[in-house]
């Protein structure tokens, strides 16, 4: 197959008319596992509560719903894990502009979104001379500095810094090796292949922040005020509301909001907006204010949600870790823990053999503060916050012979298309999947990519969704994004769900903000990654520990 473009994937992925059968596969559904119905029920359940940015109201709404549920599964056996943190949430933001006339409008400023964890304002903001200083330096991934690009910064002394990003397109070669896949009429290699050509130029708002952030510690350190950062690239639609960065460290020594501490605050703007800030700002002095009230609150309570269904064999202990995370800006991030909730409840009609661990990690969108290093780790970039569940409970990531980790259910396909208009494209998100042997296996095969891509296949021939899908390892850079990185870490085998829509960090967009980007899913699609992932569980319950 010849270079594969992402419209050129869109096309090819669109599936309304494999999906006639479903009825008929959902009718025949395992035991115990609620329907599609119910499990779409609460999916507009997690969207009424609201974004569950860590430690908020709307996210501890959503822990308390998911205790309340997994404590009605007949033989769970519950546990909470209560943790702190310096939280930081953002109450209200705005950016104005006062210039010549001649120069273009005074007055606000359409305002993107707010820059995470950047730093706060008083409620009359923060003034100053506006500064372009071009497109910035990008920082180490994961951090908010990198000490290389103070002299960048300079020019904006005691001013506000306008400065724009890199366009959010890259590769992800480097990072991961497609080793296998489905797509429909493709063999797995072919479906590899695939993905391959698709992961090789990727437009995602997402990877700002993962790959490119911006040096708030160094503005902050060469007496910036404040900073306007500037989307390129990509439409004001699909920047809108994204919540990005979510892994940096408050722009202060110590990486953590304090109150009575300004950090460096900092908000987004689209393209458009940012040409014509530039154009003020080149043309004359102008003067903005800008403003960005947020709470810090110290030592900020919050918990991880995790359970046992207790195995029968005489080998129980070498358990199986279902897990994902419970804090996100919207539905797709996370929905995982519905997907969980409806596992629980089929397996626990089951007869098992191994211990089956159920474990919502908090700390997923405040990383910097609920990452917490593995003994003797296996090499990979991006741990996560199961890392501080892992910690806390060593004993039974030590004995356990694979995680399993659900994110981002449901996911179908949005991109700008060649006039800039954000939209559905009548496709699939790939269903990324890292699939990593145990480490130190001795089974010359990957037991769980095979598992994995047999259950796939299976649910597909029997009329449900779980598709396109690709298999993956870390590459040369050992990226692993996502809360299966500390399993992997930790030396387990993995199958790690992880696709990376557009909108996945989006808090609600402009035509439907409440649904909490609800509206992008497909609730088919969603049980038959379910249902992918039930007959995996089963594969490995029912395996010899010299299979992984």
């Amino acid at each position: 197959m010849g270079s594969l473009t992402r419209r050129g994937f869109i096309a090819g992925a669109a599936g309304a008319t494999a999906l006639a059968a479903l009825p008929q596969a959902a009718s025949a559904r395992p035991a115990g596992l609620p329907s599609m119905d119910q499990i779409w029920r609460w999916h507009h359940e997690l969207a009424g509560f609201g974004t569950r940015l860590t430690g908020s109201a709307g996210h501890v709404r959503f822990t308390d719903w998911l205790q309340e549920k997994f404590a009605a599964v007949p033989g769970m056996q519950l546990h909470t894990d209560r943790l702190t943190f310096h939280r930081w949430l953002a109450r209200d933001w705005s950016l104005s502009i006062r210039q010549d006339a001649a120069l273009g409008r005074s007055g606000p400023v359409p305002v993107s979104y707010y820059y995470p964890y950047s730093g706060t304002t008083g409620e009359s903001g923060v003034s100053g001379r506006l500064v372009d200083l071009g497109t910035y330096t990008p920082a180490v991934p994961g951090t908010s500095g990198t000490g290389y690009t103070p002299q960048f910064w300079a020019p904006a002394k005691g001013a506000i810094a306008l400065v724009r990003v890199p366009p959010s397109t890259f590769s992800l070669a480097a990072g991961q090796t497609a080793t296998g896949g489905y797509r429909p009429g493709r063999t797995s290699t072919e479906a590899a292949a695939d993905f391959d050509s698709y992961a090789a130029d990727v437009t995602n708002p997402a990877f700002q922040g993962i790959f490119a952030a911006v040096p708030l510690l160094d503005a902050r350190n060469a007496g910036v005020r404040g900073v306007v950062c500037v989307w390129t690239g990509m439409s004001d639609a699909q920047v809108h509301n994204q919540y990005n960065p979510f892994i940096t460290p408050y722009p202060n020594q110590a990486g953590r909001p304090a109150p009575g501490d300004p950090g460096c605050p900092a908000l987004w703007v689209g393209d458009r907006t940012g040409q014509a800030l530039e154009h003020s700002a080149r043309g004359g002095s102008p003067r903005v204010t800008l403003r960005l009230t947020a709470s810090i609150t110290p030592h900020a309570a919050t918990e991880t949600v995790w359970g046992v269904l207790p195995g029968s064999g005489t080998d129980h202990r070498r358990g199986l870790i279902v897990n994902t995370h419970t804090d996100g800006p919207n539905v797709p991030e996370e929905n995982g823990a519905l997907g969980m909730l409806a596992l629980a409840r089929h397996f626990a009609t089951q007869q098992r053999r191994r211990d089956l661990y159920f474990v919502m990690v908090t700390g997923h969108f405040q990383l910097p503060q609920f990452v917490t290093p593995i003994p003797t780790p296996r090499p990979e970039v991006g741990s996560d916050a199961t890392s501080t569940w892992m910690a806390a409970h060593p004993g039974i990531y030590q004995r356990a012979l694979a995680g399993l980790t659900v994110e981002h259910l449901g996911c179908t396909m949005w991109a700008d298309d060649a006039s800039g208009h954000y939209a559905a494209t009548g496709g699939f998100e790939w269903g990324t999947t890292y699939t990593a042997q145990k480490e130190g296996s001795l089974n010359p095969h990957n037991f769980e990519q095979q598992a994995y891509l047999d259950a796939v296949r299976a649910v597909n021939r029997g009329g449900a969704l779980d598709r396109p899908v690709a298999t993956v390892l870390p590459g040369a850079v050992p990226l692993y994004l996502g809360e299966g990185a500390p399993l992997y870490a930790g030396g387990l085998g993995t199958v790690s769900l992880v696709p990376l829509p557009s909108y996945l960090l989006q808090a609600g967009d402009r035509a439907n903000p409440r649904m909490l980007e609800l509206d992008k899913l497909d609730k088919r699609l969603a049980y038959g990654q379910i249902l992918s992932f039930a007959r995996t569980i089963k594969t490995f319950d029912r395996a010899p520990v010299a299979a992984f």
